[in-house]
């Protein structure tokens, strides 16, 4: 059976630039262009769910020019998206702490999110600022604030706690692709990678393709998964 929700590290934009003779900027370009080829091949492929690492909260040590290119970037993606979201069926939502971000890209997320709010065909989940361990530090701090606000019940099992995550409504993720060729999970989605399966690709981001999707999801295919148990 095909995954029905798959996580992707985008990594190698800067080795792939180094490598190929590109500039960073370009590199980033061409790491924008795989991901519209991506969401569009999971619509072909109908995978409803895809959650992505855009921008993770130990991204800001980088360069101030790196950076600049980052955000320019997000603003370009923003932009297509608002443009296009009256013709497509995608939902795009955000995960991590977008206070950091200037007012004009806080304005435009929260506008695309509710343009899309109701689209059914994909829903693409970009995860920015973020950080696994933050998130469920997050997720403490709200369920102790109900607790002081006496909102809240005794946590008696695990779905009690996932309600105070991000994307607690979505389905688990069933497959993380890491590009780039490292094989860890950068702080992740750490709580709901628990059971996922996990593949890592040598490949660079800006060439990852459809054969490099279907070669994973066949991967996941042959896979025996197990949950803990016989």
């Amino acid at each position: 059976m095909k995954p029905e929700h798959i996580a992707i590290i985008m990594d190698g934009n800067r080795r792939w630039a180094k490598s190929n003779n590109y500039s960073l900027l370009e590199a980033y370009e061409k790491g924008l262009e795989t991901l519209n080829d991506t969401i569009n091949n999971f619509i072909k492929l109908k995978i409803k769910y895809l959650t992505v690492f855009g921008f993770s909260t130990e991204n800001w040590s980088r360069s101030k020019k790196e950076i600049s290119f980052l955000m320019k970037l997000f603003d370009k993606f923003l932009d297509k998206a608002i443009s296009e979201a009256e013709g497509n069926e995608i939902r795009i939502k955000f995960i991590g702490d977008l206070e950091v971000f200037s007012k004009k890209i806080k304005e435009k997320a929260s506008l695309l999110s509710k343009l899309t709010k109701k689209k059914k065909k994909l829903t693409l989940t970009v995860a920015v600022n973020y950080g696994g361990r933050q998130e469920i530090l997050i997720a403490i701090k709200k369920y102790l604030t109900d607790h002081l606000n006496k909102n809240f019940k005794i946590l008696k099992n695990l779905n009690d706690f996932e309600k105070y995550l991000f994307n607690y409504k979505l389905p688990n993720i069933d497959l993380l692709i890491r590009t780039g060729g490292e094989k860890r999970l950068s702080n992740f989605m750490l709580w709901h990678l628990a059971y996922t399966e996990l593949i890592f690709l040598n490949q660079m981001w800006p060439d990852f393709n459809l054969n490099s999707l279907n070669s994973s999801i066949n991967e996941f295919i042959s896979r025996k998964r197990k949950f803990g148990g016989m």
